[in-house]
């Protein structure tokens, strides 16, 4: 398949790449002049044993200032043409003594695509040990377990779509929660539970940055106002039991809350209204997405082999509101399976596979109950990944690429970038998200015209 590019933003595309590059050679040519310099044999270095070295401060300050630019590489429905474009400052506080710590990280960036400016508080919250065999932490946290990369079976804490698609830093992938986050330590058993009193959903893409296929309108689409949504402010919890034997890591997890995505389908409802167009009130017989009920258990493995790293992981979605699979509005439940591998096949040369499966529980129903049974996801969906990554100049210049593929879908996603840490204080990256699909409403099919070339500059400062 040829995409369709923009004559602007391939060049964009290039250039980075190209500047990337020769920053990097520069910055290692200037390395080797400076390790040539030999100093001066009569140099008297002078000890300060003697001083008495100030106290260390329990207060930590540091962040960062990022410009992050990225552009659709061929027209699309939405309204902006540029899929990321903003200024962003980072506070990290750290608050460090013998009975507790607290950390704070607090984003203030304005956003183009937006048009706004936003306060984003991504941490804030204290950690303690109130028992020896027990540590805590309460407040605004990013959670996450489980084995996959970039795929989560038994992780259903929340997640930031928007930002992956867009080419922010990785980091942003996993968005916060406020939680209570509580770990107990018994020999070689761990338990971690997670209660969070008001369930955290993903950023999911509602068409204010990205398009998407509407099922309703049977066609891509990206309206001026997000589609209503019925929140709930009810609680969800997860467990995680971690054990090892002799050299595999042994987990097993359990879920209760809902799904992390609007799967769900309603004609009004009672509780509070989100994302609602302003002026517009809630009507009869007027449909809504909502959030239905999950429950999930799994189990995973993580183990060196054969000069690797390999993985296992298994989780079970029981859709508590649909549980036959006859409610064309709801999502069904699934089985979710991964296996992954990951080995250094040359030095500073890492590559990682990982196949995936997705089979969707009471399928002959859903598809008997479905208006549009031809376009469902297939039975058993299947995704293969590959990982590839190359370090250089000391661990200061990194090539990666990780591709998606899914052989049932017919669809594809690369997720190209480059990064070079120049000193302590500079980092340029750059990238593309690239998506290919037989069918437009397929899950990365629909993303086509969301294809974007990213570039990123950041100041590290302590």
């Amino acid at each position: 398949m040829i995409l369709p590019t923009s004559r602007i933003t391939l060049p964009l595309l290039a250039l980075s790449i190209f500047l990337i590059n020769t920053i990097a050679l520069n910055a290692s040519f200037s390395a080797t002049a400076n390790e040539q310099k030999i100093p001066s044999e009569y140099e008297e270095v002078w000890d300060d044993d003697w001083a008495e070295e100030p106290a260390e401060s329990p207060w930590q300050f540091t962040g960062f200032v990022e410009a992050a630019y990225g552009q659709f590489l061929q027209s699309n429905v939405t309204v902006n043409s540029a899929a990321l474009n903003e200024l962003r400052t980072r506070v990290n506080i750290d608050y460090n003594q013998q009975l507790f710590s607290a950390k704070a990280k607090v984003d203030y960036y304005y956003d183009q695509v937006l048009n706004k400016a936003i306060w984003y508080t991504r941490e804030l919250n204290i950690s303690a040990s109130p028992l020896s065999f027990m540590d805590m932490k309460v407040g605004r946290q990013v959670l996450t377990w489980g084995t996959g990369d970039y795929l989560f079976l038994n992780d259903l804490f929340a997640k930031d779509w928007q930002s992956f698609f867009s080419g922010r830093a990785d980091e942003y992938l996993k968005a916060p929660s406020d939680s209570i986050r509580t770990n107990w330590y018994f020999d070689n058993i761990n338990l971690t539970l997670v209660w969070t009193p008001n369930f955290t959903p993903d950023n999911y893409i509602t068409g204010e940055r990205f398009s998407f296929y509407s099922p309703q309108s049977q066609r891509i689409v990206a309206p001026n106002e997000a589609f209503p949504v019925v929140k709930t402010d009810k609680a969800q919890w997860a467990a995680r039991l971690n054990t090892r034997l002799q050299d595999v890591e042994l987990s097993v997890y359990g879920y209760r809350g809902f799904w992390p995505t609007p799967t769900g389908n309603m004609v009004s409802h009672d509780e509070q209204l989100v994302n609602l167009p302003q002026g517009q009130s809630q009507a009869q017989n007027q449909n809504y997405g909502y959030f239905p009920k999950l429950n999930s258990w799994g189990v995973s493995a993580l183990t060196p082999y054969l000069g690797g790293l390999f993985n296992i992981e298994y989780a079970n979605y029981n859709s508590i509101e649909n549980s036959n699979g006859s409610n064309q509005d709801i999502a069904n439940g699934q089985h979710r399976f991964l296996v992954g591998y990951e080995h250094e096949l040359a030095k500073n040369f890492t590559a990682s596979m990982q196949y995936y499966l997705e089979r969707t529980k009471n399928y002959q129903t859903l598809k008997a109950n479905s208006p549009q049974p031809e376009r469902l996801v297939d039975e058993n969906r299947q995704l293969i990944t590959l990982r590839l990554t190359y370090r250089a100049k000391q661990q200061t210049l990194s090539y990666s690429l990780f591709g998606f593929y899914s052989p049932s879908d017919k669809d594809a996603y690369l997720k190209p970038s480059i990064d070079f840490q120049y000193n302590d204080q500079w980092q340029f990256s750059t990238g593309a998200n690239i998506f290919f699909g037989k069918h437009n409403y397929s899950f990365f099919g629909q993303h086509q015209d969301n294809t974007n070339a990213w570039l990123r500059v950041r100041y590290q400062y302590e």
